[in-house]
């Protein structure tokens, strides 16, 4: 028995490149300890359900795991105290009012043990939260969201009919959650791009003006008719400029 402790030990002393090299076809396929950050590196892979933490050898070291029939919806964070927060949504999205690439569904906060802290849904014909979202300091979620604009309400904003496709436009908002004690969360500040917008196509509607002149705002018509497709902006990130204040 004294030969396999030994071995067992002599092998637990070698580097970790050699470890990770043994097998280049799952795991890690090359490492390099100077650029490596110590610490494990989360991973939320799409078309699948779940997300994990893998070492430097590509071992996953812990996993949260979801229904099978969900998908990333599509980011996920680590909080301080070591709980996960990440967006999911249907693996089916056939027949949802609103979808394209990066849409989502559902935020929602998990323990370390995977066990549900708090969730919040938005994916109906008003609106759909997709790609990104943002931890901050006080507890909250920021969120980005597509606000379904309907023809009627585009045309009066100012947009030209030309740029309608499928009759609708999908603008961009972002909303602040703040989990409560029921499980849930509740919208407490959004920002919608529909609230700054300008446009020089029609006098007689709103928000009429000269682009040029006005940085601060979305030009309602930019863009060739190509831009015409419901999915207008397609935001996809989010970040906190701490004190964002100062700013504007």
């Amino acid at each position: 028995m004294k030969p396999i402790r030994f071995i067992a030990i002599l092998l637990s002393t070698l580097p970790l490149t050699w470890a990770c090299a043994q097998s280049n076809t799952v795991g890690t396929i090359a490492y390099d300890p100077d650029l490596y950050a110590e610490g494990y590196t989360l991973i939320y892979p799409h078309n699948q359900p779940h997300a994990r933490l893998i070492d430097a050898c590509g071992e996953v070291v812990h996993q949260w795991t979801n229904d099978s029939l969900r998908r990333p919806g599509n980011s996920a964070y680590l909080t301080p105290m070591g709980n996960l927060v990440w967006a999911h949504r249907p693996a089916n999205f056939q027949g949802d009012a609103i979808w394209a690439g990066g849409g989502g569904a559902v935020i929602e906060g998990r323990t370390w043990d995977n066990a549900i802290q708090w969730s919040y849904t938005l994916n109906d014909s008003t609106g759909r939260l997709h790609h990104d979202f943002a931890l901050t300091n006080t507890g909250t979620v920021l969120a980005i969201a597509w606000e379904r604009i309907d023809s009627t309400a585009a045309v009066e904003a100012g947009r030209n009919p030309e740029l309608l496709e499928d009759g609708e436009l999908w603008s961009e908002r972002i909303i602040e959650l703040m989990p409560n004690e029921s499980g849930g969360a509740d919208v407490i500040w959004e920002w919608r791009v529909w609230d700054h917008l300008v446009q020089d196509f029609d006098s007689t509607k709103a928000n009429f003006g000269n682009p040029a002149l006005t940085p601060d705002r979305v030009d309602l018509n930019f863009g060739t008719p190509s831009s015409a497709a419901p999915d207008w902006l397609h935001m996809n990130s989010i970040d906190l400029i701490p004190h964002w204040s100062t700013f504007f």
